[in-house]
């Protein structure tokens, strides 16, 4: 195959030494180089500037767009500083690529690219800009707005087809959860259920989920009363105590009676740690399902350690808990994504692994709602149950949570629901084991609840939204 260099394209390389920009160590982070004038000194510029605010793959992309947006000045013969709306949106119409052979005749021209991508270019360049006139004021900032502020991209929206993501129903997942169990290669299957599980009912993202390693697991073991006896027996990795390792079974039964007795106790939940998008923290993990994980780690994922090393005597895992099948390494983002987007598609299954996430964050902030309206009334704080919600989804600030508990809000005021109160337990249980009844016995218990309401001398209040 011919490989083709094109040296007059503008370049972006990573920088190999290590140098400072003020307190940042920019090695990793991109160059931009032309072939005619060297480092193209404007775009470095406004890099550097971010480099100090976002982590390097952020200014990796944002290197790529600006290098091709500057080749495309540089065969329009455009400099730089005169650029505008209209130069924008040729640089749009022609796909956001070096070429400029395609000259728009109307403002509303359909575009070649999704609406995501146009509006990830316009951002781009919009910031570049703000940068080189607010911040750094190398260049003038003309008299009239560079940008149309209220651009809209008509176009892109009707070709585009970009939608809100679909967010899968609690049984859109189990049905996904199952259907995993039943792959023709047991261990990928127990993965992927194993990860589908945490999406659900930890909220993890896939790089915390494909980042966990048993030793993670092992510190969520630290502080908990049931393991203090034994917690300094425990192996730093909980590989070490997989079946058939010899001098495993004591430590691993005793763990295993301490995680029951905890849900004896009580107890429902484990924090452990977990690393997501370059930060240290940790996620709730109901204790059923650090069960099974612990189950996948002592049988499956040993019993493929020991098959894959077979005919690769040097082979090593890491200590991942979930391992590709084909590699023997850890699972990657885009394997896991990929891997779901075909299942999910394949089963109907709306929204992406991802969305799997949006489904337990808003059951979540739904039962944090309901039980803070039903103790506070019309006395209830929004940004309280935010909060909460924020802790356990990990987010650095309650912004991307405001729509969740909106979309609560709304559904009640479409369906008319009005939280009911009950100041006693066993009136609530009774009441839930009257919502679950089976519909061929439903007018029966409206029967029996009316003669019961008879004998007691009370009269049911309406409903104030019954239809």
């Amino acid at each position: 195959m011919t490989v083709i260099h094109r040296f007059y394209e503008t370049k972006v390389r990573i920088a190999d030494d290590h140098h400072f920009l003020g307190d940042v160590d920019a090695r990793g982070h991109p160059l931009v180089i032309s072939h005619a004038e060297g480092l193209v000194i404007p775009i470095c510029a406004h890099l550097n500037f971010m480099a100090s605010r976002y982590p390097a793959s952020t200014c990796l992309k944002h290197a790529r767009v600006l290098s091709v947006f500057w080749d495309h000045l540089e065969k329009r013969k455009i400099d730089y500083r005169d650029v505008n709306e209209r130069v924008l949106k040729r640089f749009l119409v022609n796909n956001a690529t070096r070429e400029t052979k395609i000259l728009a005749l109307k403002d509303d021209v359909e575009l070649g690219i999704t609406l995501e991508r146009a509006e990830f270019v316009c951002d781009v360049i919009e910031k570049f800009y703000r940068t080189l006139e607010d911040e750094l004021l190398c260049i003038p900032k003309p008299n009239s707005p560079r940008f149309n502020q209220r651009r809209t991209l008509t176009g892109a929206q009707r070709t585009a087809a970009r939608a809100n993501p679909a967010t899968p129903t609690p049984e859109n997942v189990e049905a996904l959860k199952e259907q995993f169990l039943v792959k023709p290669n047991e261990f990928s299957g127990q993965n992927m259920y194993a990860i589908a599980a945490l999406f659900r009912s930890a909220g993890l993202r896939e790089c915390g989920a494909v980042g966990l390693t048993t030793a993670a697991l092992r510190q969520s073991f630290v502080g908990e009363s049931e393991f203090l006896p034994f917690i300094k027996r425990v192996p730093r990795e909980l590989s070490k105590l997989a079946t058939h390792i010899a001098g495993s079974k004591e430590i691993r039964n005793l763990v295993l009676m301490a995680l029951g007795s905890m849900r004896e106790r009580g107890r429902t939940i484990l924090s452990v740690p977990v690393f997501e998008k370059r930060q240290s923290t940790f996620a709730t993990v109901p204790i059923d399902v650090f069960s099974e994980i612990l189950d996948l780690i002592f049988t499956s994922r040993h019993d493929f350690i020991l098959r894959y090393g077979r005919s690769r005597p040097h082979y090593r895992a890491p200590d991942n808990v979930f391992l590709s099948t084909k590699t023997g390494q850890a699972l990657n983002e885009k394997s896991v994504s990929n891997l779901f987007s075909a299942e999910m598609k394949r089963l109907g299954i709306p929204g992406t692994a991802h969305r799997i996430r949006a489904t337990s964050i808003e059951d979540y902030l739904k039962g944090l709602y309901y039980l803070h309206r039903g103790m506070h009334g019309i006395a209830w704080q929004p940004d309280n149950i935010l909060e909460w919600c924020r802790m356990y989804a990990r987010h650095k600030s309650t912004g991307p949570l405001v729509h969740y508990i909106n979309r609560i809000i709304n559904i009640e005021e479409v369906l008319g629901y009005l939280p009911v109160l009950f100041d006693d337990t066993d009136l609530a249980a009774c009441a839930r084991a009257l919502a679950s009844v089976s519909p061929e016995r439903k007018q029966d218990a409206v029967e029996g609840m009316l003669a019961l309401m008879g004998e007691l001398d009370l009269v049911p209040l309406k409903e104030p939204h019954a239809c």
